[in-house]
């Protein structure tokens, strides 16, 4: 096929795709009636802003605004082309965007064709952590996108890597700091040259940051090695499905318990990532890495849990994992995927006050992702197919022996 017929069968593809994220993501219904093409995309307007605030030569860290700008100053620059077109032109170019990111991840999961136009399709309509993104204009879809690109394995577009495994997880990184969990990950699974690939990449990224922001790289930088990390009242709101959420939501208030809590869930889903890194479960693995970065994050929203989109396509094609894992890992995707906390009542703190049922769903999604991190370790170190697995990645990776001449 030549490569305008290519191009134009995957235009086509896109299609439906396309329109459920015009859907998702620019259309509301205020007061019960029907307004088309009525985004919010609350975030997309901060990048926007801060975009022009970076033009200007402005700070972009003490603003008073409703929404602040939290992350590094490095995407502070990425954020300049969306501010230079205007408001519908950026919202539509964010959108499309995050179609081809979603048919991106679904193409490396082993989708083609008609499947990956319908897979997408679903995703961006029905999956909550998805269309809610659409919505609000964020970036966790890139996020994700960027460490699968950078590590799943499956189809490619190119033949070979045009850059090292590890850069695009690096430049993630400098984003938002949360895909450094990937990072460290490949690097205890034996990765040691794409981990260091990435660090190295998210040190050029902040360094950029530092040459092109210098004031806003001293306030950012300043303020998180002094401990400032941004934390805010939010952290209890019902949408927080985290570790941290979940303790202040049970204890009332976010201690230092909960921040050792995570941590441990840190090392307990960094363990279990490498495991089945081990026992050749590798798209698997990548996922719980991703995962385990939300679970353990101070404050993780129910919206970015884009992680379940290749984590749940990984168990569905996945034919060698336990029953039980597959079960489990499946109801935990579907859980999070439609996110039945949300009909809780939220705001003015009332998570404090929720019945005991309540809390239980609101914290469930979490209970989940940590128990499914805990099964696979057992699965792996303690079960028959664990020692299975072991042996033979032990056996592929044992050199041949030379056949001794007759």
């Amino acid at each position: 096929m030549k490569l305008a017929g290519r191009v134009g069968y995957v235009l086509l593809l896109a299609v439906a795709p396309v329109l459920a994220a015009l859907y998702a993501g620019g259309t509301t219904i205020p007061g019960g009636t029907f307004e088309p093409w009525t985004p919010a995309m609350i975030d997309l307007d901060v990048y926007r802003r801060t975009g022009e605030l970076v033009l200007a030569g402005q700070d972009f860290y003490n603003v008073e605004a409703w929404l602040p700008w939290i992350y590094p100053p490095f995407p502070a620059l990425l954020s300049v082309p969306f501010s230079l077109v205007a408001l519908d032109v950026a919202q539509i170019a964010w959108l499309l965007l995050n179609v081809a990111c979603v048919m991106a991840i679904c193409y490396r999961m082993g989708l083609s064709r008609w499947n990956l136009s319908l897979a997408s399709t679903a995703i961006v309509w029905l999956v909550e952590p998805v269309r809610e993104t659409l919505g609000f204009g964020q970036l966790g879809v890139f996020l994700v996108t960027a460490a699968v690109m950078d590590s799943m394995p499956g189809a490619r577009v190119f033949g070979r890597r045009l850059l090292p495994e590890g850069w695009l997880t690096g430049v993630a990184t400098a984003v938002k700091l949360t895909p450094a969990v990937i990072a460290v990950y490949n690097f205890f699974a034996g990765k040691r040259r794409e981990g260091i690939v990435s660090f190295i990449s998210f040190l050029a990224c902040t360094a950029i940051g530092f040459v092109l922001l210098w004031g806003p790289s001293l306030t950012y930088w300043g303020r998180l090695l002094s401990g400032d990390s941004g934390l805010n009242t939010g952290i209890v709101f019902k949408t927080n499905q985290s570790v941290l959420g979940v303790w202040t939501r049970l204890m009332g208030e976010a201690s230092r318990g909960g921040l050792v809590l995570s941590a441990l869930v840190l090392v307990v889903g960094v363990a279990a990532a490498v495991l089945m890194h081990r026992a050749g479960e590798v798209p698997l693995a990548l996922c719980l890495a991703g995962l385990t970065s939300l679970l353990a994050s101070p404050i993780s929203w129910s919206h970015h849990y884009v992680w379940i989109v290749p984590f749940g396509l990984e168990l569905l094609r996945n034919k060698r994992l336990p029953g039980y894992l597959t079960v489990a890992g499946l109801f935990y995707s579907i859980w999070t995927a439609f996110a039945p906390f949300k009909l809780l009542p939220g705001d003015n703190n009332v998570e404090l006050t929720y019945a005991p049922l309540h809390m239980l769903v609101d914290n469930f999604g979490v209970y989940l992702g940590v128990g499914f991190l805990v099964a696979c370790i057992v699965a792996v170190l303690f079960t028959p197919w664990g020692r299975d697995r072991r042996h033979g990645q032990q056996l592929l990776r044992r050199p041949a022996q030379p056949v001794a001449a007759s």
